[in-house]
């Protein structure tokens, strides 16, 4: 069997919202212009404060939005996996990106110039407000984050699991470190708490990896 050829920046641009909306020439224009980026794990894409010169797509890998707190204590806010764009507002205001942006894997990512973007934003009424309910669903979801944050650690924990159960299955591949930084917790009380899961026969565990085994229990358990 022939290993499957790269993805191509026009058929991710056809695959990934807003963009798909667009025409076949104005994707054009966008890939003649975005720049592809191999970033290690580990590896800083942004940081926050910095000009937001791009629009970013992950290609390739995961990558993770983190806010530091006060103490240097790290809160990850959004997981960013492939076919998903990131950090898009400061395209709409022009202001500095408002967190850092990591690489958890190896990843590609796709950087469109935020100049181009903002011009197809002009040109393209469609894919403007199919941009802006984009950007008004993350904005959503990191409000409803906010408001989580004084629910007990078990809640967040278990909202956190079917969040990413959302976008990668029932396995999650986050390892305990990067789900204590997504609930806003230690690691010390992520491992408390997954290992009671774990006796109620809610998740299995792997190095590296949670397995969702009763998403039902566990959705009434995050008050979903």
């Amino acid at each position: 069997m022939a290993p499957s050829r790269p993805q191509t920046v026009a058929a991710l641009l056809a695959d990934t919202e807003p963009f798909k909306r667009l025409t076949p020439a104005q994707r054009q224009r966008l890939v003649a212009a975005s720049r592809e980026r191999r970033y290690a794990k580990g590896e800083t894409v942004f940081r926050e404060g910095q000009p937001a010169d791009a629009v970013c797509i992950v290609k390739e890998g995961r990558v993770h939005l983190i806010k530091f707190l006060e103490g240097g204590q790290a809160s990850t806010t959004c997981v960013m996996t492939p076919g998903e764009t990131f950090c898009c507002l400061p395209a709409l205001d022009r202001k500095p990106y408002p967190a850092d942006a990591v690489a958890a894997a190896d990843s590609v990512v796709v950087r469109v110039p935020t100049e181009a973007f903002h011009q197809l934003l002009q040109e393209n009424p469609t894919f403007l407000q199919d941009s802006l309910c984009l950007f008004c669903d993350r904005l959503r979801q990191v409000e409803q984050k906010s408001c989580l944050a004084y629910d007990s650690v078990e809640r967040r924990l278990a909202q956190a699991l079917l969040g990413l159960s959302k976008k990668f299955g029932a396995t999650v591949p986050l390892t305990k470190h990067e789900l204590a930084e997504l609930a806003h917790t230690t690691v010390e009380t992520t491992i408390r708490i997954l290992g009671h899961f774990r006796k109620q026969g809610l998740i299995t565990s792997a190095r590296g990896s949670t397995t969702i085994s009763k998403p039902e229990t566990l959705r009434r358990l995050a008050g979903l």
